[in-house]
């Protein structure tokens, strides 16, 4: 299996760096980040050198670059006809196949920002060329990243992307809240960070291996009287769970923009 990628940036580097050895081909503008990702690559001269030796192709292209990528090198991918993999937010299956202008195998996949600590939550989705093997293929690519699930319906992939891909913000910014928090009643700021990062892992963990609704599980922590049903208490009065709701919203608004463009 050859892997191909067009462009070296955060993501593509991330994917790669958690590979095992492969035969891999890159290409990006800034060559200095090819060159960063050792000898574990072969670095291409330009896009067409990496189409032309990958079975599988990923496009670390962004959305608003990507026309113009099929534009200049439709030719080429309508000759090899690689497994195509797209890591554009936004750009649909049917988008895609329309720049490539013939039938070959399509995929959508948006990791996250914690594929850089191979934690990411992975989700694709694919057109009908896209066969069990090349399920297959997708899956052991992202797996080593982190969690990897099938989006069947293309529908639901911006709530995916809200979800996944977005959400990591939301949460830094929870850990962040906490933590100036904890430094405001007096604590190290470095200290009150790694309780507040530590503790969202804990109980990341915990809802994954728990049975227990996570509202079960609120109440396992709130002591009749006691402290902590205090702080819910505020949550809820403050509208917490309003402004999440929202701010998915707001992600899979823009998203659907994006497909529009």
């Amino acid at each position: 299996m050859r892997y191909g990628f067009i462009g070296a940036g955060n993501m593509c580097s991330a994917i790669i760096k958690g590979m095992a050895a492969a035969e891999i081909y890159v290409y990006d503008i800034y060559r200095e980040k090819c060159e960063a990702l050792g000898s574990k690559v072969n670095v291409c001269a330009d896009n067409n050198e990496v189409i032309a030796n990958a079975d599988m192709l990923i496009l670390g292209v962004k959305p608003n670059m990507l026309q113009g990528f099929f534009d200049a090198h439709k030719a080429a991918l309508q000759e090899h006809k690689p497994l195509l993999v797209s890591l554009a937010a936004g750009k649909t299956i049917d988008f895609l196949e329309e720049c490539i202008g013939v039938d070959m195998p399509v995929a959508r996949v948006m990791p996250n920002i914690n594929s850089v600590c191979m934690s990411s939550t992975t989700g694709y989705c694919c057109n009908k060329l896209v066969n069990a093997e090349h399920k297959n293929q997708i899956e052991e690519l992202f797996g080593n990243i982190g969690t990897v699930m099938e989006i069947a319906d293309e529908s639901k992939f911006p709530v995916f992307t809200a979800l996944a891909g977005s959400s990591p913000a939301f949460c830094y910014m929870y850990i962040d809240a906490l933590a100036r928090a904890g430094q405001k009643a007096g604590m190290s700021r470095d200290q009150a960070l790694q309780i507040a990062a530590e503790t969202v892992l804990g109980s990341a963990k915990m809802i994954l291996a728990s049975e227990e609704h996570p509202f079960a599980l609120i109440d396992r922590v709130c002591s009749p009287g006691g402290t902590t049903i205090e702080g819910v208490s505020v949550l809820q009065k403050e509208s917490f769970e309003s402004i999440i709701n929202s701010a998915i919203e707001a992600v899979i608004e823009k998203d659907k923009t994006l497909a529009q463009k």
